[in-house]
């Protein structure tokens, strides 16, 4: 492994670089600023729903299924698009789009090779960026280049974290070198070993099990709370009242 703007690992050092097969993954952190966007000899794999720009693509990931994506992405934000102009921007792509299934509302969608994965990799898929790098794996690329994914430990992310270092000290394993911005928190192990996860994300994203259906229920019961946060001092100033301190409520809790 080597961080961009350094030299290449002398073991590749001796082969062409327009004769090798590049890839760069990218997901939406903020390293993603870094890729070789203007690099024709890179090809750009990438994903999300996040509203952010894409100079170059050339192939494109959407793991969760259509109907998943209806119930996520209720109405555009700030951040992130509503579902119908997030699947707009899928139907306008011209270049492979890898899907669970071929989907006829999707022109260039392609079915992922799940099966081949799962054969080759086992149970590790926690994240969208865990099937592009088996996918890259399986392709035989000679270099595998990662920005804007970090999975950092303060986050719900870091649950996919594992899967995806898993796959990356497989791929260095094979003689795959691996390219991360400086300041990457992901970490190549010597020896991945497996975690095998019961749940396939995207795949099983319905499933009682799944990690992240106990993420957005958590999610639901806190929106409330901030609700009632911004509408009392509305009321307040409705009545023309001071506000005033209340001290909190003691519950008999330690």
């Amino acid at each position: 492994m080597y961080y961009a703007g350094e030299q290449p690992m002398a073991t590749v050092a001796s082969f062409p670089d327009s004769a090798r097969k590049k890839v760069a993954i990218i997901g939406g952190a903020a390293t993603r600023t870094e890729a070789p966007w203007d690099d024709p000899s890179w090809e750009i794999w990438s994903f999300s729903s996040l509203r952010l720009p894409h100079p170059r693509i050339t192939r494109w990931f959407e793991m969760h299924a259509l109907g998943d994506l209806a119930g996520q992405l209720k109405k555009d934000t700030k951040r992130r698009w509503s579902f119908r102009n997030y699947l707009r921007f899928l139907q306008q792509l011209d270049c492979p789009v890898y899907m669970q299934h071929v989907c006829d509302v999707v022109p260039n969608s392609v079915a992922y090779p799940l099966q081949e994965a799962l054969e080759a990799f086992g149970r590790c898929f926690t994240s969208t960026a865990s099937y592009l790098l088996a996918l890259a794996i399986l392709e035989k690329y000679d270099v595998i280049g990662v920005w804007g994914i970090h999975l950092t430990e303060k986050t719900v992310y870091a649950r996919q974290r594992p899967g995806v270092e898993y796959l990356l000290g497989v791929a260095k394993q094979r003689g795959i070198q691996i390219i991360l911005p400086r300041g990457s928190p992901l970490r190549i192990p010597e020896h991945p070993v497996l975690t095998p996860t019961e749940v396939l994300y995207g795949y099983d994203w319905e499933s009682p099990g799944a990690w992240w259906r106990w993420y957005r229920r958590r999610r639901r019961r806190r929106k409330p709370r901030r609700r009632l946060r911004l509408i009392q001092p509305r009321l307040v100033k409705s009545r023309l009242v001071k506000p005033r301190l209340v001290k909190p409520h003691r519950t008999g809790r330690g």
